[in-house]
């Protein structure tokens, strides 16, 4: 049986601080050194379980945040994230050649109440399909049933398990950690990965029991953008129409085209950064004593102030007892 495990790396166990998940930051080696251990647990289950081959997708930021030398070496490492491996695996329909879907370390979705780090592909986006607030955990299961894949595990906080439960029933799931008013309560290393590697070897037994998690068409497609002059631009791309303030909406005949549609959002990002670094530049002309550390502030002040907060997100009294 092949499997493609989908990493992300927010919902890692032991990950309590999201620079842990930035290449800029000097704490990125724990959070890669953490993220390695959660995904060999997974790997050591599945092989037990019966997985024939094993590969790692990456889809954390542009990938390579796993340590390739420490990885399992009996699975295959899919490095590119997103814009690189990602599409290679949807144009070449390679995904649609995996028996099985676990997800690894994913998060909640954007305006998620008691989140760790929680967003949708980006931190300025949010996504509704159908009206339905979705995130990253099922645009994944979404995707891989699109190809006729079942998804048959996920680990994530405790805020994307309960995500996770709700809208892609019957998938087996592991919490790693909850977020609480004082922080990020991390459960022990040793006992996430027996789970990990346990749940993995127990979904993958049951296998056949899953059906492919499908989203059908036709699909009413609606990005909510933090800031209003990011919808103005969105809306400006065909097929887009702008619904409110800080909203644009799309609509697709099935799930691929509604997955293109929200990830088409990126298309328009470039932009909003250079016309925060020309604000900057503007005022740098305008200062005698030039204080870039000040300007950056006061220009991140500003943007921020025009922010509009996503509506709060709790799905935790939604979800069904098991």
């Amino acid at each position: 049986m092949r499997v493609l495990i989908w990493f992300d790396m927010e919902g890692v166990s032991g990950i309590s601080d999201p620079r842990m998940c930035d290449f800029r930051s000097p704490l990125l080696p724990e959070g890669r050194k953490l993220s390695t251990a959660d995904v060999n647990a997974v790997i050591r289950g599945l092989r037990r379980g019966g997985a024939t081959e094993i590969s790692v997708f990456d889809g954390h930021d542009f990938g390579g945040n796993l340590i390739a030398k420490d990885l399992d070496p009996s699975a295959d490492y899919l490095a590119g994230g997103w814009e690189d491996t990602l599409e290679e695996l949807i144009n070449t329909r390679a995904l649609a050649e995996y028996d099985a879907v676990v997800l690894v370390g994913h998060h909640s979705q954007s305006g998620t109440v008691n989140g760790f780090y929680s967003h949708t592909v980006n931190p300025d986006v949010a996504l509704r399909l159908n009206g339905q607030p979705v995130g990253e955990i099922e645009l994944a299961a979404w995707l891989a049933g699109h190809f006729g894949v079942r998804t048959i595990m996920v680990s994530s906080d405790e805020a994307g398990v309960n995500e996770a439960k709700l809208l892609l029933p019957g998938i087996e799931t592991v919490v790693v950690k909850r977020k609480t008013d004082s922080g990020v309560e991390c459960f022990p290393l040793e006992k996430v990965h027996a789970e990990l590697e346990e749940t993995a070897f127990n979904a993958l037994r049951k296998a056949e029991e899953h059906e492919p998690h499908v989203f059908p068409g036709p699909i009413t497609v609606d990005i909510l953008f933090k800031l209003s002059k990011l919808a103005e631009n969105m809306a400006l791309f065909p097929g887009y129409e702008k619904k409110d303030e800080r909203t644009v909406t799309y609509e697709a005949e099935d799930y691929m085209e509604a997955f293109r549609a929200f990830i088409a959002f990126q298309a328009i990002l470039p932009e909003f950064v250079a016309s925060f670094f020309r604000q900057i530049l503007r005022r740098v002309k305008q200062t005698v004593d030039v204080d870039l550390k000040g300007i950056h502030r006061e220009v991140t002040r500003k943007i921020e102030s025009e922010f509009i907060p996503f509506p709060p997100i709790n799905l935790s009294s939604q979800v069904p007892s098991r």
